[in-house]
């Protein structure tokens, strides 16, 4: 029993010892703890569990908890690692003092006891706090009701509790191996051996300039968004392998560079700033290097979430123009002989019982075929393309349903068409190899239900049925592409419907009349825009709350090694500051080489970060622009909105970690 009360009285005086190691400890632990707590809480509430669409967001939730723990277990690993390190004299003190190596595994284990019940206890405790906040932020994002009141989730809790004991008892088995390799000699002199000046490695330099390369050739010149889906996690992994390399090993070269300048480098704040990164570099490199790579996560997860969520209205409107759509896919086989009326009434009296008049209700037959334009040739290519800068969206209709849509007759002759946007000076062209002829000019179509609309849309007026049914035949895809088939349309905009369940109540009798379908057609789709607004919402507002619930603990792990990092050099560094005090360097000379020596390093990261955010700025475009985000414009100003936020509360953890490490070195 006395033994047990030694070492409570050890653990508890080597946490008050050690606490401004342990502090940011147990911040980041209690952080986590809490943010765990929160993504659980807000799977297991009912109001999320029953709202519509629920299925999905509940699977970003989930997603969001596997990525939050992996997160969890990085940061508190590393964290664990830097304070077992600092304490290497501490412990081989103790050892050749005559405790036991497992009378220290003992000590070591009270002390992350006491560390867990302190990070569990203040983690759910915050979490209970915040718990209403998050759901109601969740909850708007998404355009639900918000209910008021408070809850505690009792499996959230046993469960995130369960999550760090088994953490900081994996932390804690980590320790009793450091401590029971360790020699008590070589840890109690661990702090005076000195670093060998690291060799310039072109090699690897050149390998980290190539391989960024690479990474940023992939995102500025793959277009096709099937290729960037598959492409984005490879250059990923290209420019994080690029990134070590530079900060590994072409830091090195960089200031030896600046070393032999002579105006540069023989300057009092220059000199030793210079000189000490120099041979620090080996132990730096890998912390710029996360540094700069978690700073490019948050601005990259922040800057695109944000944008599909702002892009939404615009993005619906765009893609769900109607407020009731209907799109049924017909084969090649039988749309030739196949009589719509019949089909087209039924529909025509099923939207009049509610209310809606012959003139807001719109029916058509449409061929859509994907093309890349060159030369007086539509090239027809897959439906990704449709982003594409060059990319072509070509519809075309017979003149039977042109002239009930506008009530104008076309006569034409084969081979034939009524044109609207094709490119300036053209009149003969070729759509997938079939030869046609403007012979004049027809009005746009109306627009379509679920497709972006594409920068270039040709539209295009054929003779007959007849006609068009022999177009999906004839036109040749290429190899990559698809088999074109006709779309029947139906666009209903009542302009007396507004209420979200009449909406909804029209579309599901439609979709019941349109049972059967007539004989070519294979599917049919009803949308509806109210429905297809909230859908969105739901998905992207899902998007930027785990965006930014990811950024948060992103930005976390990036103040945690900044801090650890500076606090670190700081000891390290002060004995050689007390030197050139002692020597005649001012104190304001120590000053200005502090500031020179944290601004070349603490501003390296994120400028770049920056660089790697402009460099992905087209394959990030590319994959919104599969969600619907076609503004370009709204995703620059996302990312230079983010950047700026960033980088004003980066500049504001350098003035508090410089400030730290200068009270550190100074006498």
């Amino acid at each position: 029993m006395t033994k047990l009360a030694l070492y409570l009285r050890l653990a508890g005086q080597n946490l008050a010892k050690n606490r401004q190691y342990y502090f940011p400890f147990f911040l980041i632990g209690s952080a986590c703890t809490a943010m765990c707590y929160l993504m659980l809480f807000l799977t297991y509430n009912d109001s999320v569990m029953e709202m519509r669409g629920a299925a999905y967001v509940l699977l970003m939730l989930g997603l969001g908890s596997v990525i939050m723990a992996f997160l969890s277990v990085w940061i508190m690993a590393y964290a664990n690692g830097f304070v077992i390190r600092r304490r290497n004299r501490e412990l081989a003190l103790y050892n050749i003092l005559g405790m036991q190596k497992s009378n220290i595994a003992a000590v070591l284990g009270f002390e992350m006891l006491f560390l867990c019940l302190a990070c569990v206890a203040a983690g759910l405790a915050l979490g209970a706090l915040f718990s209403k906040l998050m759901l109601l932020v969740l909850l708007r994002l998404m355009r639900f009701e918000v209910v008021m009141g408070f809850s505690f989730s009792i499996p959230a809790a046993w469960q995130t509790a369960a999550a760090m004991a088994v953490l900081f008892f994996c932390l804690y088995l980590f320790d009793l191996r450091q401590v029971r390799r360790a020699d008590p000699i070589n840890l109690l002199h661990s702090d005076r051996v000195g670093e060998r000046e690291p060799k310039s490695r072109w090699l690897l330099a050149l390998f980290g300039l190539v391989t960024l390369g690479a990474g940023y050739y992939l995102a500025a010149a793959t277009t096709d968004i099937t290729m960037v889906i598959l492409l984005f996690f490879v250059a990923v992994a290209l420019v994080i392998v690029g990134t070590h390399c530079l900060f590994g090993a072409g830091s090195v070269v960089a200031l030896k560079a600046l070393r032999k300048n002579k105006r540069f480098y023989y300057q009092p704040r220059h000199f030793t700033a210079v000189s000490g990164m120099i041979y620090r570099m080996n132990q730096n490199a890998r912390g710029l290097a996360n540094i700069c790579i978690l700073v490019t996560t948050v601005l990259v997860s922040v800057a695109t979430t944000v944008c599909l969520y702002m892009g939404i209205e615009s993005t619906v409107d765009t893609m769900y123009p109607n407020a009731i759509g209907i799109n049924a896919i017909c084969s090649d086989a039988t749309y030739r002989d196949t009589d719509f009326s019949q089909w087209d009434a039924r529909m025509r009296q099923v939207a009049a019982d509610y209310g809606v008049a012959d003139d807001e209700f719109a029916s058509f037959a449409l061929l859509v075929v994907d093309t890349h334009y060159a030369d007086g040739a539509f090239t027809a290519d897959v439906p990704a393309n449709q982003y594409a800068a060059d990319a072509w969206n070509v519809r075309i209709m017979h003149a039977g349903d042109y002239a009930r849509l506008t009530g104008q007759t076309a006569a034409l002759q084969p081979g034939q068409v009524l044109a609207n946007g094709l490119p300036e000076g053209v009149a003969d062209f070729t759509v997938g190899g079939v030869a046609m002829t403007a012979a004049g000019e027809c009005e746009p179509f109306p627009a379509l239900n679920g497709q972006m609309e594409s920068a270039h849309t040709v539209c295009l007026v054929v003779a007959d049925q007849d006609t068009l049914a022999d177009l999906v035949k004839q036109i040749t895809p290429t190899e990559t592409g698809f088999v074109p088939s006709v779309r029947w349309v139906v666009a209903i905009n009542p302009a007396s419907m507004t209420d979200a369940e009449q909406v909804d109540q029209c579309a599901t009798a439609l979709q019941n009349a349109a049972e059967p379908l007539p004989q070519c057609m294979d599917r049919i789709t009803v949308f509806t825009n109210i429905g297809m607004r909230q859908q969105m919402y739901n998905m992207n507002g899902s998007f930027v709350f785990l965006g930014i619930f990811l950024a948060v603990m992103f930005t976390m792990a990036t103040v945690l090694i900044i801090y650890y990092k500076q606090l670190s050099e700081g000891y390290e560094d002060r004995s050689r500051f007390v030197i050139m005090q002692q020597v005649g360097m001012s104190a304001a000379e120590v000053r200005a080489t502090i500031r020179s020596q944290v601004l070349m390093i603490f501003f390296l990261p994120l400028i770049m970060a920056a660089i790697h955010l402009a460099a992905a700025f087209p394959m990030l475009f590319r994959l919104i622009s599969a969600f619907g985000v076609a503004d370009q414009g709204l995703f620059v100003l996302c990312c230079l909105v983010t950047l700026g936020v960033f980088a004003l509360c980066y500049v504001a953890v350098y003035a508090l970690t410089a400030k730290k490490y200068y009270a550190i070195v100074k006498m």
